[in-house]
């Protein structure tokens, strides 16, 4: 009776209490005593479980992106195991190495699984919740499982619920599998959930209260499927799963009259959001209109519940321990892009990605609202996934499946004007007086087909005519693949060229996506994936492209050890952390 009472009552407190919504304890929400009597203690569970993968936050800041090539300790660095993590010589004894929090959220997630399995066998749960909350769980359980892969190459990829976490010790019953059968596998469980569309209205999980809504609360499975598809190199499976959610907003306002209709996801052009404008993406409010145009997966760190945000003591070089800070090629990276009217300087590097705190440069994407006269207001969110991430590795995805101009698209200055000869080119739209029954469209077949027609004779206004690209929104030129040796280039008048040497293409066109990705979502957490992504394809043609990648942060700061990081980056067992229990 003493459970049953308390389970009723912290379930009742998680949908009334945002203190209990975002502070709630995980081991208590999450015990294995806890009783499964009803709908409610479900979403206790899913809660608790997403409550603890927040505390997960500053670990999957640090391995993504300090390993990659735009995040570097700071010269005030004391801590050690960030030091090693930078230079890439990783001791087994590492605290950020310890694959421990990842598995210990995924032994929740396996026992609310299989507690789920066991309510809607007794009818303690229907079928229509069931497959909801399952779904939520299994997805961030695959989502876990995707980093450890990342990270560490070969992982023991465990389903059932253990007694004790250290039971994973046991190689004989756990063997690891390597990243590739770990990606087969989790394609598969992920493909067989019951549900993985965003979840509708009406669920009790979806509650908004003290101003936070749950609608992004919980991981995008139609992305989260596309970043499988995209990792398993399977192109056209990855970029279909993408579409389904850059074309999300017919399924939001299916009367498609409205503004939003043609904005969210597509990166289009809104003024809030637009030129130096991007950085309301993360100074507005979690939840705010515009900022939900982009974004699509965030949580939110409360100033009063825990787990705090980590990325103040992390980044802040007043009231935090400033331990790791931009690197300089990430800064010199944005400082040598020019914008369509030819001024220096990408508007969402200094001051929005980061900023300088007297003469020292700091991470600045999850501060926005935090200032050493107000060090109290912590409050933030912590952003997994939005719509530029979609559109760049669709675009990714688009690329290797042979639709370079699409890749090109969605990476410069939007569908409309990149199928548009007189833009193509003049660089000048043709306007909207004029057919174009013809162009500014792919002709292609799903998931590539495009329809951004704006014209009036006769009338056209179709879903992506404000499609603008990533680097069209933020008013920087296009850049443009080397034409050299890859097209035929014998014909000045045709604007689609040949093309005579499609694997340099291809390459080329990747580099300038990877280069965008850096200038995009830097200290997001997606650098070393997106980097480790793109090496493993590479790795026979061009072993030492991810070497040469990282070691050019160092080089960047005149740092001695470049040498030694691409020499240790040459053997691809260092391209993974040690997997020591």
């Amino acid at each position: 009776m003493k459970r049953l009472l308390y389970t009723g009552l912290l379930c009742c407190s998680i949908l009334c209490s945002c203190k209990k919504l975002f502070d709630i304890k995980p081991e208590e929400a999450l015990d294995h005593s806890q009783v499964y009597e009803n709908v409610n203690d479900a979403d206790a569970a899913v809660i608790g479980i997403y409550g603890k993968v927040m505390g997960l936050a500053d670990r999957y800041m640090i391995l993504n992106e300090l390993r990659g090539d735009l995040v570097d300790v700071t010269t005030s660095t004391t801590d050690k195991y960030l030091q090693e993590l930078n230079i890439h010589e990783v001791s087994a004894d590492n605290t950020y190495a310890d694959p421990r929090p990842f598995y210990e959220v995924i032994m929740n997630c396996n026992d609310a699984l299989k507690n789920f399995d066991a309510m809607l066998q007794d009818k303690r749960i229907s079928n229509d919740d069931y497959i909801l909350r399952y779904a939520a769980v299994g997805a961030m359980r695959t989502w876990l499982y995707l980093q450890l892969g990342i990270h560490y190459g070969e992982i023991p990829y465990i389903t059932d619920p253990l007694e004790t976490i250290d039971a994973i010790k046991d190689v004989s019953k756990f063997p690891r599998v390597t990243f590739n059968e770990l990606l087969s596998k989790l394609i598969t469980f992920t493909e067989g959930l019951p549900y993985k569309y965003p979840f509708p209205a009406g669920t009790s999980l979806l509650i908004t209260t003290d101003g936070y809504s749950t609608e992004k609360f919980f991981i995008n499975i139609k992305c989260l499927l596309g970043e499988l598809y995209l990792w398993n190199g399977n192109y056209t499976q990855a970029a279909t799963n993408y579409r389904v959610m850059m074309n999300y907003a017919d399924v939001l306002y299916p009367a498609m009259n409205s503004e939003q209709w043609y904005e969210v996801y597509r990166v289009g052009y809104t003024a809030n959001l637009s030129g130096a404008l991007w950085s309301n993406i993360f100074s507005q409010p979690y939840g705010e209109r515009y900022s939900n145009y982009e974004i699509i997966w965030n949580l939110p760190f409360d100033k009063n519940f825990t787990p705090a945000n980590p990325f103040i003591e992390l980044c802040d070089n007043v009231s935090g321990s400033y331990q790791i800070r931009p690197s300089d090629l990430a800064i010199a990276n944005w400082n040598k892009q020019f914008r369509s009217d030819n001024t220096p300087i990408d508007l969402r590097g200094p001051n929005i990605s980061f900023k300088y705190s007297g003469t020292q440069p700091v991470i600045k994407k999850y501060t926005y609202n935090y200032t050493s006269l107000l060090p109290f207001e912590t409050s933030s969110k912590w952003i997994l996934f939005r719509a530029a991430a979609l559109h760049l590795h669709y675009a990714e995805a688009a690329n290797r499946d042979n639709r370079d101009k699409i890749a090109y698209a969605l990476l410069n200055t939007g569908i409309k004007n990149t199928y548009d000869p007189v833009y193509m080119a003049t660089g000048v739209t043709g306007g909207e007086g004029r057919n174009v029954t013809d162009i500014e469209q792919t002709k292609d077949v799903p998931p590539y087909d495009f329809d951004a027609r704006d014209g009036n004779y006769p009338q056209f206004r179709n879903v992506w005519y404000r499609n603008i690209g990533v680097r069209g929104r933020v008013g920087l030129k296009s850049v443009k693949v080397d034409s050299t040796g890859v097209f035929e280039m014998s014909d000045p008048l045709l604007t689609d060229k040949p093309v005579i040497d499609r694997p340099t293409l291809t390459n080329r066109m990747e580099d300038l996506l990877i280069d965008e990705d850096g200038l995009e979502l830097a200290f997001e957490g997606y650098r070393w994936p997106d980097l480790l992504r793109v090496a493993l394809r590479r790795q026979a043609t061009d072993p030492a492209w991810l070497a040469n990648k990282i070691a050019a942060k160092f080089v960047a700061a005149n740092d001695s050890r470049a040498e030694a990081v691409r020499s240790r980056l040459m053997n691809k067992a260092n391209w993974y952390l040690p997997f020591k229990w």
